[in-house]
This record gives structure tokens, sequence and C-alpha cells, in this order.
């Protein structure tokens, strides 16, 4: 069977930490552009879209060569973006998108490409996300941010299936270190998802939960309401994973992302 293969990137300006975020500059570049490359990489897709509620955004994706899609304000989070985002393009239940998080420029492509293959491969998963194996690097800077009150990073814990046990912004599992992680691994979760559309599409009507309310992840709505959320282990291949969620992640990003402005691209 057929199935549509989209990425689509939820963008907003209004971020309560980090207001403005997808158009600061990094290198000289805003840095939804930056993530526009990434999902351009990607193999084996039939487009890429940026769901958006600002005007400002819309400009400079489309000054970019991408195509922006104008989504409701009401949206509360990136998924609810992506699902109206999935209705104006008439995508069909059983095709297939991708989240990939608009503050997310340092995103390898093959993550992406790892999760359209599961999902390709197990008909009985709706939703599936992937994880790092957290190194000591990575895992002394989420503890350091945790500790300074900055919300950044987000913990995942997994059944032997490779099911979704439960997601924080809190390191996971208790009682772990550095000197730990080889037999108590920490997994840090990577904002990218994918679902099946009509597992999209469900989202925004699924009840919000007091677990999702505390935590501020969207993913736990699933495992709330008893969806299964699949886990795919990935590869960072030597280039430590971050997103831009404060302002102090942006001279670890610019040093981590090539230099240069924004040029047209046809592509899309």
């Amino acid at each position: 069977m057929f199935r549509r293969r989209t990425i689509i990137i939820p963008a907003r300006y209004g971020s309560t930490r980090f207001p403005g975020k997808p158009l600061v500059l990094l290198n000289g570049k805003a840095s939804i552009l930056h993530t526009i490359d990434v999902a351009r990489k990607v193999g084996d897709i039939d487009g890429v879209y940026v769901a958006t509620d600002d005007d400002r955004i819309s400009a400079a994706v489309e000054g970019y060569g991408c195509t922006a899609l104008l989504t409701s304000a009401s949206c509360r989070n990136g998924t609810e973006r992506v699902a109206e985002a999935a209705n104006i393009l008439g995508l069909h239940d059983d095709d297939l998108v991708v989240n990939l998080q608009g503050d997310a420029p340092l995103t390898p492509p093959n993550f992406i490409g790892k999760i359209f293959d599961l999902l390709d491969e197990r008909p009985e998963a709706d939703a599936a996300t992937p994880v790092i194996r957290c190194g000591a690097e990575n895992y002394l800077r989420i503890g350091e941010d945790i500790r300074n009150g900055r919300i950044g990073a987000t913990m995942s814990v997994f059944d032997s299936q490779g099911r979704a046990l439960y997601f924080s912004k809190a390191l996971l599992p208790h009682g772990s270190s550095v000197e730990t992680l080889v037999e108590l691994p920490v997994y840090h979760h990577v904002g990218l998802y994918g679902y099946r559309v009509r597992c999209l599409k469900a989202f925004p009507y699924l009840p919000v939960g007091p677990l999702e309310r505390a935590e501020r992840l969207e993913q736990l709505r699933f495992l709330e309401n008893g969806h299964g959320v699949h886990i795919v282990e990935v590869d960072d291949d030597g280039q430590e994973f971050w997103e831009l969620n404060n302002p102090g992640d942006v001279p670890y990003l610019e040093r981590a992302l090539p230099s240069g402005k924004p040029s047209r691209s046809d592509t899309d």
C-alpha cells in the first residue's frame, strides 16, 4: 500500500520559555531555516511543511522556498498544530507524518528516516519517537540545567518491547549517575515524533491528563489515555544532540551548526 511520507515542522513565535526562538539567528540564519535544511536531507519523502500561526515565521519560511501552513493560534502544542496541518493537506488515515520540532536544528536526518521505517515495518505502531543513550557529557549537561532551574532536555524510560513507560523533565531513572551509565542506561528523548495519520487526527480530542499538565509534555497524552508510543533507539554518530530550549543554548548550537545566510530553494 502506498503511504505518503510527510514532514511537518510546528513553529510558534510565542514560546513561554523563549519567545521568538524560530527566528533567533544561529550563525546569521533563522533557527527554523536550519531545521528545514534537516528535513530536506531526508530521502523518500513527499513533502516538507512548516505549520505556524505567525506571519513573521510564515514569511521567513516562504522566502526560503518552503511551504508554510497557517494554523490556529488555539493549538495547545506542536502535535495539535501538526494534526491541523495534516487536515489542511488532506492526508489519509494510513499516511505517515513526522513532527520535526522547529527548535531541533541538530536533528540528524537519519533519525527521521528510522521513524518512518518503524511505522512502515510495524503496522501495530501508531506513534513512535527516538531516544539517544546518554554519554557522560550529555548527562552532566542535563543535570546542570536541572540544578539551575532551566527546563531543557526530556528523559524517557521504556519496556523490553520498546514501548514508552514515561517521559519526564526530571533525570530518569532515579539513582543514575555518570558512574552507573553502563549498567543503568539513561535515555535522552529526541523531540521528534512519527504518527500514522489516524492516530494524529485523534490526538486533539484526547483528554489532557495531570501528567501532561505537570510535565508540559504532550506525548504523555497518549500514555495517559492508554495509547502506546514505540521507542526507537538511535545513534548520534558522535554529534551530541541538543535543542534550542533556552537562550543559553545559542552558543552551543552555533558551534555545532554550519554558518551561512539563508538562500532560496525550490525543492519543496
